[in-house]
């Protein structure tokens, strides 16, 4: 009798260890909709055209990309990645690090972190932060930039 209950536990060991393995946390993914359709992975991407990116947040390490064309790019959570618009005139509302890329951009966002940054890049972009405790950074080009409160924006001209 005892050892069959031996035999029992060691036999369930063996199966209940490779679960436990299996249930370790993986890399958190981001899970967005571009142009409508569902997309996984650590880095989502749009196309050569325009497009329009929706995103709940954006998990560490992660990356949202717009590629070409003139895209929309809305993350409504926390963005502890990164956004890029790319070349094109971009539209991109988020709260987190983002860049506008080539070409003139409008950025805005609630709250740019201690350690968040928001960076126009090439072209006459427009900036708009209401909290800024990182850095806005209008880049190349003429840039139209507002911060509500905060630090003050750096290489805007209007």
């Amino acid at each position: 009798m005892i050892r069959h209950s031996v035999r029992a536990l060691c036999a369930a060991s063996l199966v209940i260890a490779p679960l436990a393995l299996a249930a370790a946390p993986a890399h958190a993914v981001t899970t967005c909709t571009v142009n409508g359709f569902p997309v996984t992975g650590t880095v989502v991407s749009g196309t050569a055209g325009s497009d329009v990116i929706r995103c709940a947040s954006v998990a560490d390490g992660d990356q949202v990309n717009g590629l070409g064309g003139n895209d929309t790019i809305v993350v409504t959570g926390s963005v502890a990645g990164l956004v890029t618009g790319g070349p094109g005139a971009d539209y991109l509302s988020t709260p987190g690090t983002v860049s506008g890329g080539d070409s003139s951009d409008y950025l805005t966002a609630g709250t740019v972190a201690p350690t968040g940054a928001m960076t126009g890049g090439a072209g006459s972009d427009l900036l708009r932060v209401s909290v800024n405790g990182g850095v806005v950074d209008g880049s190349l080009g003429v840039d139209f930039c507002r911060v509500g409160a905060g630090n003050a924006p750096i290489n805007c001209e209007g």
